[in-house]
């Protein structure tokens, strides 16, 4: 008995008999001592980087009252090869490849119409009071026509080569256009009712695209050969600039509401991937996102800048056989993805994203279904006929959806 408990006692007391000797061990040994002060010290550091960089970024507001889609109006497609709005969506313009001009107001009243001879391309100004009409690339024709808003040609130009990109604004009393061209040249364009001016300067390389800012006295535009994108100021002097890879064409975007740029890269060449990239105001890349090529993937962002809708296409297996499957993602400006959609039940099409998360979708066909910022998902509007092409205003409150019975049905986004 005397035995068992000794033996009950030893084995109570060993494990501080062990304590003790590693405290002892420590305290005999510096070096050790000192890397367990150095890892304590280094595991209290990465705890503090994680809790600082959460609480350091910016919390995401989403919800709200998912918008009601409603058919307003409808119009022919017959002359309508191009559909645009004007920046503030009250007036919305058709061109056809013929050069017939037609302009509408909200309502869907026509305002006027003019032909243009061998135009292609219109953009308004946000007031409406004068639309510049061109022909997009064409080397044979190297002329701007500015239509007043009573549809008469008020002034004509010519530039020295083909013009590939073009954008308006307005500031207190004219019309401000920016225009680039293929001899690597940038216009800055001002139509007033007194008076009709412009200057011109040098890129670094042919504007395949851009956006003006008229109040803020800045362009900011895409380039080829060399590829870049920059922003300057009406002046041409240089703001900021980020070089791009050289075989891809750049094409600028602003959401509307928001001073951030998005730039899509697409390759020159068919079957390579492209890339997506959000920019603060001051240049700063934000956020990237690959533009798969297998994937046919493309990117829209809502007018303020914060939500990425992504749509994109997979091959799955079903019953022996690969077949396509759309879907499409919604992320924030950080890169968080919300949700994703699509199945072989409802293949997804995004046609666009709105300030509060919102996501407005096809189904390939003639359905349109409005997706939450947490995914739930409802049917919007049922079109008339399938869907073949779909337009929206800078703010998303409206669109236009081009149907395969040969009519443009205006939609009322609230």
């Amino acid at each position: 008995m005397w035995i068992r408990r000794c033996y009950a006692l030893n084995v109570a007391i060993a494990p501080h008999r062990n304590c003790r000797n590693t405290a002892s061990v420590l305290r005999l040994n510096p070096t050790l001592r000192s890397i367990g002060v150095l890892l304590s010290l280094l595991i209290v550091c990465l705890i503090g980087v994680i809790i600082l960089r959460a609480s350091l970024r910016p919390s995401i507001i989403i919800g709200g009252k998912a918008p009601d889609v409603q058919i307003n109006w409808d119009m022919p497609a017959a002359d309508a090869d191009q559909i645009s709005f004007s920046a503030s969506g009250e007036q919305i313009c058709t061109m056809s490849d013929d050069g017939l001009l037609k302009c509408y107001d909200r309502a869907g009243a026509e305002v006027f119409s003019a032909t243009i001879p061998g135009a292609n391309r219109a953009i308004i100004s946000p007031d409406g009071e004068c639309t510049l009409v061109y022909a997009h690339r064409n080397p044979e024709n190297k002329q701007l026509a500015f239509i007043d808003d009573k549809g008469e040609i008020c002034w004509r130009m010519n530039v020295a080569s083909a013009i590939w990109s073009a954008d308006a604004d307005s500031d207190k009393t004219n019309a401000v256009f920016a225009v680039g061209t293929g001899e690597k040249r940038i216009y800055g364009v001002s139509v007033g009712k007194q008076a009709k001016r412009f200057r011109r300067f040098k890129s670094s390389g042919v504007a395949c695209s851009m956006t003006l800012d008229a109040s803020e006295d800045k362009i900011v535009y895409g380039t080829w050969q060399p590829s870049s994108i920059r922003a300057v100021n009406m002046h041409g002097r240089l703001i900021w600039e980020n070089e791009r890879d050289a075989a891809s064409l750049q094409f600028v975007e602003s959401p509307g509401n928001s001073d951030r740029i998005l730039l899509r890269s697409t390759p020159n060449r068919a079957g390579s991937d492209g890339e997506a990239t959000l920019y603060e105001e001051d240049g700063k890349s934000l956020r990237r996102f690959t533009l798969s090529a297998s994937e046919s993937t493309n990117i829209m962002i809502s007018p303020n800048g914060v939500f990425l809708c992504a749509g994109y296409s997979k091959m799955i297996e079903h019953a022996g056989k690969s077949m396509p499957q759309r879907h499409a993602a919604l992320y924030d400006y950080f890169g968080r993805r919300m949700w994703d959609k699509g199945s072989m039940l409802l293949q997804v099409t995004p046609l666009l994203v709105n300030d509060s998360g919102f996501v407005l979708i096809s189904d390939g066909k003639t359905t349109l279904f409005v997706v939450a910022p947490d995914g739930a998902i409802k049917q919007a509007c049922e079109l008339p006929s399938l869907l073949v092409r779909f337009v929206a205003s800078q703010d998303r409150s409206q669109a236009l959806a081009e149907c395969a019975d040969g009519r443009i049905y205006h939609l009322k986004i609230r």
